[in-house]
C-alpha cells in the first residue's frame, strides 16, 4: 500500500478540527503581537478542506496583505521519497500486529473504520498506532473529496508565492512525522483510541467544531480538542506544549528584528491556557484578538 505521507503528516494537526462547514460569514479567531517595530499576526487554520468553502474574510486578508512574510507550521511540499523510507521504518511494526495491543472493542472499530475509509484491514493491521490513527481519520476525508492541496495553508503558501513574500516553516515533514513516531507505544494508543472516537462521532460532531471554528468560538474549539487530548497527559504534552513553547521560541527571534509577519498554524495551537498567544503573553509580548 503506498502512503501519501506528506498529505497524512499535514493533515494530523485539523483532522481532529474537521474544520469543513461554511456559514454565511466567516470570521476565523486572530491574535496580533506588537512590539515598537514589529508586528505578528497569528491565524489558526485547518489543512484539509473540500474546494470551496468561504474561510478568507477581509480581516485575513487585509492582514495578510500587511505582511512581508508567511510562516507555516511546515511546508506541504516535502521530500516524498525520503518521506516514505521514513514511515516504513517508523509507521508499520508487521512482527507485532494492531490487533494486538488494543482491546476487542476497539479493535473492531479500528476494522469499521478501515472499511469506511476503504482501506484494506491487513494494511492497517501492520501499521504503528500513531500511522493508524491518522490514516484512518484522513482516508474517509480524502474519499468525501477533502483536499490537503485545498487546505488553508496551502491557499495562504500559493498566495505568498504569488505575491512574492518570503515563507518560513517551524518545523519540517520529517520533524513533524517523528513527533508522533517517538511517542510512547501507550500513548500512541490513546491517540488511535481518541482517532476511533472522533471517527464514531460522525459528521455532525465535525460540522460543530467547523462551525465554531469558522465563526471565531475558541472556547468550543477547546472543549472539543484540547479537553480530549487532556485526557491522554503525554500525547497533549508531545503534540501541543512541546511544539507550542518551540514556536514561541522562534516568534520571540522574529520580534526582536522588524516588520509585520503573518503566521498561520493548527487552530487548536491557539487556544487554551498553554496556547502560543497566552505563552506569548506571559513572557511579556504585548497580545490581543485581532
Amino acid at each position: 500500500m503506498q502512503i501519501r505521507v506528506s498529505r497524512l503528516i499535514a493533515a494530523a494537526a485539523s483532522a481532529a478540527l474537521g474544520l469543513f462547514a461554511s456559514p454565511a460569514y466567516a470570521d476565523p479567531a486572530m491574535w496580533v503581537v506588537k512590539d515598537a517595530d514589529s508586528t505578528i499576526y497569528l491565524l489558526g487554520t485547518f489543512h484539509l478542506i473540500k474546494p470551496g468553502m468561504a474561510w478568507r474574510s477581509d480581516k485575513i486578508d487585509a492582514a495578510f496583505k500587511d505582511s512581508d512574510e508567511l510562516w507555516l507550521e511546515t511546508s506541504p511540499y516535502g521530500d516524498e521519497a525520503k518521506l516514505q523510507k521514513l514511515v516504513l521504518k517508523h509507521g508499520f511494526d508487521p512482527q507485532h500486529p494492531l490487533s494486538g495491543k488494543l482491546s476487542g472493542g476497539d479493535w473492531t472499530k479500528v476494522q469499521s473504520a478501515a472499511e469506511l475509509g476503504g482501506l484494506p484491514v491487513q494494511a492497517v493491521e501492520s501499521m504503528r498506532p500513531w500511522l493508524a490513527a491518522i490514516t484512518l481519520v484522513v482516508a474517509p476525508m480524502l474519499k468525501e473529496g477533502y483536499d490537503p492541496k485545498q487546505g488553508a495553508d496551502k491557499q495562504l503558501e500559493d498566495s505568498a508565492k504569488a505575491g512574492n513574500k518570503i515563507v518560513k516553516t517551524f518545523e519540517t515533514p520529517e520533524q513533524q512525522l517523528m513527533f508522533f513516531s517517538s511517542l510512547p507505544e501507550g500513548t500512541q494508543v490513546d491517540f488511535l483510541v481518541q482517532s476511533l472516537d472522533e471517527i464514531e462521532a460522525g459528521p455532525k460532531y465535525v460540522d460543530r467544531m467547523a462551525d465554531a471554528w469558522l465563526s471565531g468560538d475558541t472556547a468550543t474549539i477547546e472543549a472539543m480538542t484540547l479537553d480530549q487530548m487532556k485526557r491522554a497527559p503525554e500525547l497533549y504534552d508531545a503534540l501541543i506544549v512541546r511544539r507550542n513553547l518551540d514556536w514561541c521560541d522562534q516568534i520571540a527571534m522574529i520580534m526582536k528584528g522588524a516588520g509585520t509577519s503573518f503566521i498561520a498554524v493548527g487552530a487548536g495551537h491557539l487556544v487554551g491556557n498553554q496556547s502560543v498567544p497566552a505563552i506569548l503573553a506571559e513572557r511579556g509580548f504585548t497580545v490581543a484578538p485581532y
